[in-house]
This record gives C-alpha cells, structure tokens and sequence, in this order.
C-alpha cells in the first residue's frame, strides 16, 4: 500500500473547476484500490488546522497564514512556503509518505521541491510527482494579461522551476507539452502523458435534446476562446443564422485590455444581439442542476485557443453530447473528428461555420452514434483503473538521482582556473576597517558554527581607530583567527585580498558586522559538495538593531537579474576557484552594488546559486553605514557600469528585460518580485495593485473591497 500525499490549492467543496475535479477524482481513485491518500489543501475558513476524513480519503485544511510572513513575500509565493511548513510538520509527526504530488499551477509546490533539492532530511525519501494543469505563465500570454507585471512574473518562474525540479512530471496531453516547449527549457525529468482520471456515468442512453440549443459551457476567458466563438456568431447571424448561442457558466474574469469584466466588455460589444436574443447568458448554474441543464443542448462549444484536457470536453463526452472543438488543445487526443466529436481549425477562415452547419444538419440516429462513441472515448481513456495502472507504472520506477540541479535556464559554464587548495576546508574572511563596536558579534557567530574544517581570516584594511585596533588585537589573541594587514582601498579589494589568501576548497564572506545561524554554513556546504553546477550558495537575511524586516532571497536566475539583485554575495558560501575566476569584487563599483555585480559575473559563466529559505544570516543595519548614504544618483551610474561591463550577457535576454522594465518601471525600484510595485509605473495603478495583494489575505475583506470597488467603477 502506497502512502500518497496530494498538494492542491483547489479541492471540493469549497473551490470547483478543473484542478479540484482532477484532484477528486485522484483522491477517489488512489483510495479505491488501497493507497493511503491525504489531501493538504489551503482554506482561509479555519484557524489552523482542520483535519477530516471523507470516506477513505483523509483531507486536511490549512490557513494559508502560519509562517506569518505578510509582509515577506505576496500572497501565492507565501503559500507555497506554508505547503512545505505543513508537510514537515506532518512528516515529523508521522513519517513521510511514499509519494507526493503537487500541481504546478501557481507554483504552490516550489517550496517543497526545492527544499528537497536542498537537502532537507524531511523529503529526501519521498517521490516527487508534479502533474501539469494550468501553468499560468502561458494562459497569461493567451487571455492578454501583462505577463511580465510583477508579481505574476514570479508565478511563471516558480512554475517552471517546479516542473524542472519534479522527480516526474505528467502531463494530460502532449498538446500541453508542445506549447511549453516552445516557451521554457525541460531540464528536469521529460514530460510523461498521463490522461487525467474520469468516473464514467456508466450510461448509454442519450437524453432528450433541445434543437437549436447551442452552448458555450466554461469560462469567459481569452484563453477560452470566447472572442473568437462571438465574432463567428456575428457573422453567421448577419448571413441570417437563426439560432441563439448560450452562455453556461461564464463566471467573474477581468478583461485586462479593456480593463473590465469580460462578460461586460463583450455585453456591450454584442449589445444589439444580447437585446435581440441571440446571446444569452444563463450564468453559473448550481452543480447539481448542471447535467440536466446541459443534457438539452445540441451542441456544446468548447472554442479554446489554448487548453490542457478540460473537463467541460470530459463531462460533455461522457453525458454523449455532441462536442464541436478546436484544434488548441489536449482534448484533440481524446475526440476522434467526426465520430465522437466535431473539431474546427482557427486558422482556416470559415472553418468553425462550416462544421457547426455540419453538426446542426446531423440526423437523431447520427447525432445518438457520435454521442455513443463520445461515450466510449472517456470510458476507454479515462477510467480509473487504466490511469491508475499507467500512473503506478511510472511511480514505481527507481528514482534517479542527479549530481546537476534543474535551474530554469541554461548557461554555458566557463572553465574556472584551478588552484591548489585544501578539500573540504572552508575559509572565511571577515573584511574589517574601524568596526571593533560589532567585530565581537561577528566572531563568535562563527565560532558557533559545527563545521569541523573552518578557518577564519580578518581582513584588516587599514583600521585607524583605537578601538577597533584594539578589539581586532584582543580577538587575535583569544581565538583562532587569521589576520591579514593591508592599506585601506575598500570593502571590495579588502574582500579580493582575503580571498587569494584563502586556501580552502570553499570560501565564504562575513562583514564585520554581521552574524550568521549556526544552521548556515553546513548546509550550504552540503549543496555545494552534491551539485557539480551549483558554485554558491545564500540564505535570507534578517535584519537587526535599526530595523527587523526580514530579506527573503531567491535563485539567481536572468533574466530578471539582469534588472534587480536577489541575493546579496556579502554572505554567501562559494566553491573558491569559481569565485577567483568569475565573482571577484569589482573596485571600479566605488558606491556599492558589488556585490550585484560579483552575482552577475559568476552566473553569466555558468556558475549558479541557489538561496536557502532560512533567514541563517543576520545583516546589521547601521545609521553610519555604506548602505545609508546611497541615493539614485549612485545607483543610476552603478547601473550603468554594470549593463556595460556584462552587455553580452545582457543582450541574450534583452527582449525579457526589455519586458521587465515597461511592465514594471526601472529596475533601481524593485524591492520584492512576489509583491505587486507600488508606484507601478507602467499602469499608474500600483496602490491598486499593492491593496489587492494585502487584501488576497483575508477573504472576507477581499470580497468586501472587491464589491466596493465594482460599485465606485459603476
């Protein structure tokens, strides 16, 4: 018996829809044939946790709000940490499961991926399985959203970082997979096709139709399909078709282009032929009453321009409607045109009316045939024990374990240069001019840290005063520290000087006043020895004395760090002779930002980071530092040296960063790319944007402002 866990950010009752369906019926077939299913799944409606059992499937409901980390992260990238904190909790309390499943829509799994690509004890024996539904990055691009907006930017990446880093990854059409390919690098695991599960009505025996009811059942998007399907309509009405098209469903979407509704925008499009009946919208009908509701149409419409394998397609098939579809999406792989269904090309004019005509002109005998065999279609493909067996079959594979991580991107790696060192050995140099107040701290947060092979080495660049020179005096002799005496040139010299010192495998930097967590550097070091392509490695920061935020860091990955730094290279642990050969400070940085730049330089060389999701460094904010007297001036001409210095690399992404910066304003401004930019330069609607988000975290005041909001626009 498998012990199956399965992540969603949608299940029954409380959300419908295609990844709610899938994941019941997943639920429902795992557990028919003797799996041990839990369901975790997100619900602002309990305080904490709620754990239930639902027959034979245990479901437990989360608030999406334990990490208490609002003010960190936006709302979706927030989940996905709570997911991960859910699951170690649950793990420690009673083991790990076999396998566990997560969807990559929203990037709600990222967080769980990576710590076990991290190394956490919790997941290291679990099978890894995303199955694929709705990766928002490309049905942005099809419903016409601003994709490169922040943060809905930050959703494509953890999505494709998600998939990349699955031990498998399914997919319920090959359709899916082609659009993808066309805009991310696989380089995790191939994409298996894997049907999603569906429980057949077991009957045969079509019901009474309505002639003349066509139907467009699903949602009032873009990506639906549904500009096209009206603009068809039109034609055909205005060349004296006479029946009427019915919306079903349809649901609440925002148009961005005409920054409305879509029912709204399309309301006062099609205005006099939703006055003359020809379009009429019937609205969300109950679930229960659905069936019945649908069992009248003649046809039911399914004109999407891009889609995995939608239920509508499923549902319609196996009630034995008669479906007319296009050819841009997943359910082409289970509609045989012409017997158990009808497709249509968009790209050939004409196309969709004359094989509507086709299907209107169908005899009942034709008509009951091709339900039939629609019928038959989702028995044969979709029944629980075919998809069960093909998903076992995949499952039970041995695992295979990779010495590279799956960065989003593919780099060609530069050859580093090679110098002796001594293996295993971590060096630590602390650069240090006039901070003997903080030297202290500094010092004995490294002396906590357990790793057995570390040494310490002080940089003193030049200090003049008396206390500092003396505090560095009484550390030298008290503890087992290097230091090193040189001229006072500045932090990034200082930082190169102690490195060519350093004669250990790893390297790694600590200002003088700052800390680190003991945690840090073991696990940092225990990444760098498993991944032959990972060269450095961060943690988030927190703050102290002068503020307390908390600075989460993220993996280094263009394009968007072309645009804005995401980690800060003044803490991080690296692999030596790539941070000789590719990351040394640059001095010509005179304001700062050099350690954007060092990132910059070792990852346009192939030399990767990775961030851990711990706040394991403890960055001091003093009122008298560096960092205090920046101001744009600085950073505008810091910008401008570093796009000059790298302008190769910068031209291999120039259309995305292009991108980045009109959807987003500049660069210099970014803070946090899971939170919406406040001045939102772009659109002008930032303080919008910024409420929403806050709101996202509590429901009822998101439902109440959205109201609101609908009024003032009316």
């Amino acid at each position: 018996m498998k012990k199956f866990w399965l992540l969603t950010s949608e299940y029954p009752p409380v959300h419908g829809g295609g990844i709610s369906t899938y994941c019941l019926y997943t639920a429902r077939m795992l557990a028919e044939r003797g799996c041990e299913i839990t369901v975790f799944t997100q619900d602002h409606t309990v305080p904490f946790r709620k754990v239930e059992q639902e027959g034979n499937i245990r479901v437990v409901r989360f608030h999406p709000g334990q990490s208490k980390q609002d003010n960190n992260l936006g709302y979706e990238v927030q989940l996905s940490l709570e997911f991960s904190l859910v699951l170690e909790d649950f793990i420690r309390n009673e083991g790990a499961p076999d396998i566990l499943e997560t969807q990559e829509y929203m990037g709600i799994g990222y967080y769980t991926l990576l710590k076990k690509k991290l190394l956490y004890p919790e997941f290291q024996s679990v099978q890894m399985v995303v199955t694929m539904h709705a990766p928002s990055f490309l049905y942005f691009e099809y419903n016409r959203t601003p994709y490169y907006r922040l943060p809905e930017y930050w959703w494509g990446e953890m999505e494709k970082a998600v998939m990349n880093m699955a031990d498998i990854l399914i997919s319920p059409s090959d359709y899916l997979v082609s659009e993808l390919k066309e805009r991310m690098s696989f380089n995790g695991p191939e994409p298996v096709r894997i049907f999603n599960p569906f429980r057949t009505s077991g009957e045969t025996e079509i019901g009474q139709i309505r002639e003349g009811d066509l139907v467009f059942f699903g949602k009032l998007t873009p990506q639906k399909g549904c500009i096209e399907l009206f603009a068809y309509m039109k034609e055909l009405w205005d060349n004296g078709f006479e029946h009427a098209l019915r919306i079903v469903g349809g649901g609440s979407h925002f148009f961005y282009p005409e920054m409305c509704e879509m029912e709204s925008f399309l309301k006062k499009k099609y205005k006099s032929y939703v006055e003359s009946g020809k379009i009429i919208f019937e609205g969300n009908i109950p679930p229960a009453q659905l069936p019945q509701r649908l069992a009248q149409a003649q046809v039911i419409i399914v004109p999407s321009i891009v889609d995995n394998l939608p239920y509508a397609v499923i549902e319609a098939m196996d009630m034995g409607k008669t479906v007319l579809a296009s050819l841009n999406s997943g359910h082409t792989e289970l509609i045989a045109n012409g017997k158990s269904g009808f497709l249509f090309d968009h790209t050939v004019k004409g196309d969709f009316a004359r094989v509507l005509k086709t299907v209107l002109g169908l005899s009942e005998s034709e008509r009951t045939e091709i339900g039939k065999q629609a019928q038959e279609a989702a028995k044969a493909h979709l029944n629980f024990e075919k998809i069960f067996q093909e998903k076992m079959s995949l499952l039970n594979a041995p695992p295979v374990n990779s010495s590279s991580f799956p960065f989003n991107y593919t780099i060609q790696a530069s050859e580093a240069e090679s110098k002796p060192a001594v293996k295993d050995k971590l060096t630590v140099v602390v650069p240090y001019y006039n901070l003997g107040a903080t030297l202290p701290d500094t010092i004995a947060s490294l002396l906590k840290c357990p790793y057995p092979n570390l040494e310490i080495i002080i940089v003193d660049d030049g200090s003049t005063d008396e206390l500092s020179i003396r505090k560095l005096a009484e550390i030298e002799a008290a503890f087992p520290v290097k230091v090193l005496q040189k001229e006072n040139e500045g932090l990034s010299i200082a930082r190169n000087f102690g490195a060519q010192a350093a004669d250990g495998e790893y390297l790694a930097f600590l200002d003088a006043d700052d800390t680190i967590e003991p945690e840090y550097y073991p696990k940092a070091l225990e990444i760098l020895a498993q991944y032959e392509n990972v060269s450095f490695v961060g943690c988030w920061a927190q703050y102290f004395e002068n503020n307390d935020a908390v600075w989460p860091t993220f993996n280094p990955e263009p394009p968007y760090l072309l645009v804005h730094n995401v980690i800060n290279s003044s803490a991080l642990i690296y692999k030596r002779d790539h941070f000789l050969s590719f990351g040394l400070n640059d001095e010509k940085m005179v304001y700062g930002m050099e350690d954007y730049d060092s990132v910059i330089g070792m990852v346009k060389n192939g030399a990767r980071g990775l961030a851990i999701p711990e706040k394991w460094w403890n960055y001091r904010i003093r009122k008298n530092s560096m960092q205090q007297s920046f101001n744009p001036n600085k950073e505008l001409f810091l910008y401008q040296l570093i796009a000059r210095k790298h302008e190769a690399f910068f031209r291999q992404f120039a259309s995305q960063v292009s991108l980045l910066l009109n959807s987003n304003g500049p660069g210099m401004k970014f803070d946090n790319p899971t939170i919406p930019i406040a001045g939102d330069a772009a659109f002008g609607r930032g303080w919008i944007r910024v409420m929403k988000h806050r709101l996202k975290k509590h429901p009822v005041l998101f439902r109440v402002g959205k109201k609101i909001y609908k009024t003032i626009k009316k």
